[in-house]
């Protein structure tokens, strides 16, 4: 046995499979011929292996070069280029990735209305056949024996049989309410709605005509009519015809009024027509089933969805978590403990989420939230570098840990976080807006403004962050490239009084008293009692020699906000008025 043939065969083949996936993602002219070599050469290998044939060193060379080396080649371009388009898109995306656990299998709507619920079964064959009134021994007989087949087909649970069966029978006797009930409810269990719908229509006119209300076995007249009302209601469900089928269940409400089962459909189809409101007045009477947990879990997500959280909280409160696990349950009343303050409610939640989805990120994050909200700090950070044993690579948890470091002093560790949160799986661009701030906290300005132009090549035009680059490069005294990012701040959003305040600011200090006095004005008009533009505005005006005007604006300042008169003393830009008689008056006042 050829060992290092066997070998180049398989490198080769399995090289031959990544040229093939490769063509099929990227076809070219170059890639058919090099899969055609590669094909050659794979060919080549394997027949020389299974026909037991001596190669020459030659071909086997030859076979190395066209089989293996060329394609790898390939391979490691399409790496690199795959580095690079990384690099420039600032993601990160890992070759091998951890497999992950098997998610729980989580409720939802889709679910709930695509599982409508049953109420009674058929009517036994004994129950039909002693509501026949047949007079003929014979016929009696052999549509007993049709019967008690047709039980024993439902009993075995071959329901397309059974109502095979009972649609011969239903033919048969057509002035049989029960045959026609049981027709019309196993052609609902077999998914034949239409014929069922029209089956039930049928049985309903024959059990208000002729069903006797005192029978020994069928309670009475009006249980048969509630159950053909109930399934007639199912079928129109499916048949995506909701009025019709809510109207029907209401008529079985009107008869027993105590049925769970029916309050739950006719919330399914108010669900299905997208009448919320209307759907929760109905779950509310569902969830009367003590034994339900879906119905309550519904209702509690719906409840969270319109803002009530207080009902989330409670209805959810009913549901047993620890026999059925429910992660929608525990979910959804947690994020509700959290808005209505009641931290320790969602961190019993949020531990128990874990233990079930320990790879769940969110999980995590809510859980260090309400311990962060419960001033148990230390407690988070653990509870972040647990996620981060799972999910190393999440960048929301790497976020948090940094803004919690940082909150906790460590200034160091934080940024080393931040810097990792930003370079981890769909970076946010609050991790680039924090890491930035706190770089220029720490006198880093130049490494700041490399975080916030990185950050602008990836989210674009963000407010934020032209408006925290330009704070920052204010504080390191680049005056003119702050105005250039104050201004694009300014163009996406003119209303931040602050940086308003900032920008101008930054004119005045490179002498752009036009343009400063160009945004103070259109300023006015949004804001006309705002004491810091009327200040800024008679400092632009001083510094361009109108000391009258630069004094009036100043009175102007002192009616919307006396505790100015102070400031203005201590301002030093306002030297050159000390000799005016206004101003003069004006630090009297």
């Amino acid at each position: 046995m050829n060992i290092p043939l066997i070998f180049i065969a398989l490198i080769v083949c399995l090289l031959t499979i990544y040229m093939m996936n490769r063509f099929v993602k990227r076809p070219s002219i170059f890639t058919v011929f090099i899969l055609l070599i590669q094909f050659l050469s794979a060919t080549v290998v394997v027949f020389t292996l299974f026909e037991n044939v001596f190669t020459i060193p030659q071909i086997e060379l030859l076979i190395i070069l066209c089989g293996i080396f060329i394609p790898s080649c390939i391979v490691l371009f399409d790496y690199y280029k795959m580095k690079r388009t990384v690099k420039n898109n600032g993601i990160n995306i890992h070759l091998v990735e951890k497999k992950k656990k098997q998610e729980v299998e989580k409720l939802n709507f889709s679910y709930f209305l695509e599982n409508a619920e049953h109420y009674k079964k058929e009517i036994s064959a004994l129950t039909v056949f002693e509501s026949l009134d047949i007079s003929d021994k014979r016929i009696s007989n052999s549509i007993k024996r049709q019967l008690m087949l047709s039980q024993k087909l439902i009993n075995n649970k071959k329901y397309e049989a059974a109502a095979l069966q009972y649609r011969f029978l239903y033919g048969v006797l057509p002035q049989s309410a029960e045959v026609a009930y049981n027709a019309g409810y196993l052609h609902c269990i077999v998914g034949k709605y239409r014929q069922a719908h029209r089956i039930l229509n049928k049985a309903l006119k024959l059990a208000k005509k002729h069903i006797n209300p005192i029978n020994k076995r069928l309670s009475h007249a009006q249980e048969l009519i509630e159950m053909i009302l109930f399934y007639n209601g199912y079928a129109l469900y499916y048949l995506s015809r909701y009025e019709h089928s809510i109207s029907s269940f209401q008529k079985v409400i009107d008869i027993n009024p105590e049925l769970a089962v029916v309050y739950k459909n006719i919330a399914r189809a108010y669900l299905a027509m997208d009448m919320e409101d209307k759907a929760i007045e109905y779950l509310e009477k569902g969830s009367l089933d003590a034994k339900d947990n879906l119905v309550r879990i519904i209702l509690g997500s719906m409840y969270y969805k319109k803002g009530d959280t207080n009902k989330t909280i409670e209805v959810l409160g009913e549901v047993d978590i620890a026999a059925i696990k429910q992660v929608d349950a525990l979910k959804y009343k947690g994020k509700a403990a959290l808005k209505e303050k009641k931290f320790d409610v969602a961190q019993e939640c949020f531990r128990k989420l874990i233990e079930i989805e320990p790879t769940e990120p969110l999980n995590y994050y809510h859980l260090a939230l309400s311990q962060r909200e419960m001033l148990y700090k230390e407690d988070a950070l653990k509870t972040y570098h647990k996620g981060l044993y799972y999910v190393p690579n999440n960048s929301m948890l790497l976020y948090n840990a940094g803004t919690l470091l940082d909150e906790l002093g460590d200034r160091e560790q934080a940024v080393h976080y931040l810097y990792q949160s930003i370079e981890a799986e769909e970076p946010v661009e609050d991790a680039y807006n924090y890491l930035g701030v706190l770089l220029g906290q720490i006198n880093k300005y130049r490494e700041a403004v490399q975080v916030f132009d990185e950050a602008l090549r990836i989210f674009g035009a963000s407010y934020q962050l032209y408006y925290n680059r330009g704070i920052i490069l204010e504080m390191s005294r680049r005056y003119e490239d702050a105005v250039n990012s104050f201004e694009k701040a300014y163009e996406i959003n003119k209303n931040d009084q602050v940086l308003i305040y900032h920008y101008t600011a930054v004119l005045i200090k490179i002498r752009q008293y036009n343009e400063a006095l160009k945004i103070y004005k259109n300023s006015l008009n949004k804001f006309p009692k705002d004491a810091e533009i009327y200040f800024g505005l008679s400092k632009v005006y001083a510094y361009m020699g109108e000391k009258d005007i630069a004094v009036e604006l100043l009175q102007k300042v002192l009616e919307c906000d006396h505790a100015y008169l102070m400031k203005i003393r201590k301002e030093p830009d306002f030297k050159i008025l000390y000799k005016h008689q206004g101003f003069q008056s004006l630090m009297v006042s």
